[in-house]
């Protein structure tokens, strides 16, 4: 047992001892045209004040790696930029050294002189591959897969291959090119890279073009082979075979579709559109009769819980006689949002603010065309009308009595009554549609004599004073519009002996009971 534990101990020490003489240096070489580190806004300085040098290190990873610069300088800025590690070193240094905990420590003396903000590259290698440059012949920008891995387009610089044989594939449009490289060790020391050029083949006749349509949803976006190629709609060339592409869209899950391509012919594919993801509005809606539409134009029946895809969706609440009711909903995927809505009636009295005007037909004793203007402030209506009385009266006859000459006819005349009033009430709705308000008033009514017989115009402008009381009732048809009808009793409290003589001559009285009705145009606020 011990002696087994000694040679593993042995082993591990003996591996420990490779990794750390592994580690090296391939390359230090200036970028000349390479202006990194000027680019930033605030670039990085020494503890002079003056500019870094850049150094663009290339390793087979990017995690683990520790830069020290000396005492002076300590541990250096790094970033992570891709695949490369970002070295800021003062252009003072000398040596720099480099740790890691897997393929150990090494350091390492700069071949020339540093310069302030230039741009240098490293290629590292940790002993257990080389560095390789691919390119392709017959079609550049070709994109290259090593054992069905992406790993960039043509010309690919600096990338660190462990050593063995790979299979590689480089396609460009109808181009292809299909080999199988080894990366050996250098037999050199000056042999620090491999280069390697893929042959591209025209495979023209074996392309067919597609047109690609996400028809239910032309803002999804398409994934080919793990690229964004397009949105909604998707025009290219791909080899005969089958296929697959992936739609996406945000709140939604990927959807795929497989299908073949035919070489030498069009192929339409219909997308499948991506799956949104959902969540669930359970509305308690009064009345249930309501109508209800979401996101503009669509109907939903809401008398059981719905699914609805995530986001923000507008919903609108109508019904005849009811205000109409918009809200807003989040929904969030695989939750429940839930609510009760309740529609108000809708008022088509003008019960804050509004004012009217019209006309109408009086039946009283003497009727008459009565005209109105009037407003109400907060159910508050105050009225101003006047009647033209247009209905004569009996003929009234006076006589003056005198004993030499008997009886003397003074005049004979008919009467029409006009009247002046002033009402106040408060409106009250009974339904959507129709209103009824308590009135009281005074009403001044005057006389107006036509001479049938003789010259004089007995009881001309005789006038007489009432209070009234009595109720509007109003039905609204449309917008705007008023239907009336006012039962009203008026209480003369004043009278004058002429009024008196007339209208008991005449045959009608002061005040008494009266209807009209007639249309009102109304403005303002409900």
């Amino acid at each position: 047992m011990k002696r087994t534990l000694l040679l593993l101990l042995i082993s591990i020490a003996y591996t420990f001892s490779n990794v750390y003489a592994q580690l090296t240096v391939d390359d230090f070489s200036q970028r000349l045209n390479d202006m990194s580190a000027r680019s930033t806004d605030k670039p990085v300085v020494d503890q002079n004040g003056d500019p870094c040098a850049l150094i663009k290190v290339f390793a087979p990873q990017v995690e683990g790696f520790t830069f020290y610069g000396g005492a002076q300088s300590g541990f250096l800025t790094t970033e992570k930029k891709g695949g490369e590690i970002w070295v800021y070193v003062p252009a003072t240094a000398l040596q720099l050294t480099i740790s890691h905990a897997m393929f150990g420590r090494i350091e390492y003396e700069y071949p020339f002189a540093l310069s302030q903000g230039a741009t240098y590259q490293m290629l590292l290698n940790v002993g257990s591959g080389r560095f390789v440059t691919i390119n392709s012949n017959g079609a550049s920008h070709a994109r290259i897969a090593i054992d069905g891995k992406y790993i960039g387009e043509t010309p690919i610089y600096n990338h660190y291959m462990p050593f063995g044989k790979y299979k590689v594939e480089a396609v460009k449009d109808r181009f292809e090119g299909m080999t199988e490289l080894e990366v050996v060790q250098s037999k050199n020391q000056d042999d620090k890279q491999q280069f390697f050029s893929i042959e591209m083949i025209d495979q023209t006749p074996h392309y067919g073009d597609i047109t690609a349509v996400v028809t239910d949803d032309p803002d999804a976006d398409i994934y080919y082979q793990g690229e964004r190629v397009g949105a909604g709609t998707w025009k290219s060339l791909l080899r005969e075979g089958q296929h697959e592409i992936v739609t996406r869209k945000r709140d939604c899950g990927d959807a795929t579709t497989l299908f073949t391509v035919k070489a030498q012919t069009q192929n339409d594919v219909q997308l499948n559109a991506p799956i949104p993801y959902t969540g669930t509005i359970h509305i308690d809606v009064r009345p249930r009769s309501a109508k209800v539409k979401y996101d503009g134009n669509k109907d939903i029946d809401l008398s059981e819980p719905r699914a609805l895809p995530v986001g923000r969706h507008e919903l609108i609440f109508t019904r005849k006689d009811y205000q109409p009711l918009e809200k807003i909903y989040n929904v969030e995927r695989d939750m429940t949002l839930t609510d009760t809505i309740t529609l108000s009636y809708k008022n088509y009295l003008r019960n804050k603010w509004g004012f009217y005007f019209g006309v109408g037909y009086t039946l009283s004793s003497l009727a008459g065309m009565t005209g109105y203007i009037g407003g109400v402030l907060r159910n508050v209506d105050l009225q101003l009308s006047y009647t033209l009385g247009l209905k004569k009266s009996n003929p009234a006859y006076m006589y003056r009595s005198e004993a030499a000459t008997g009886n003397e006819m003074l005049s004979g005349n008919t009467y029409k009554m006009n009247a002046m009033a002033a009402r106040i009430g408060y409106q009250i709705r009974l339904i959507p549609r129709l209103g009824f308000t308590p009135q009281l008033g005074y009403m001044y009514q005057m006389l107006s004599a036509n001479t049938i017989e003789g010259s004089g115009k007995f009881a001309q402008g005789a006038s007489a004073h009432c209070l009234t009381i009595g109720a509007k009732i109003l039905g609204v048809p449309v917008q705007h519009l008023y239907l009336f009808l006012t039962p009203e009793y008026a209480l003369p409290i004043k009278k004058s002996n002429d009024f008196n003589r007339a209208a008991s001559a005449a045959d009608f009285s002061a005040g008494g009971f009266s209807v009209s009705i007639g249309l009102l145009v109304n403005f303002g606020n409900k």
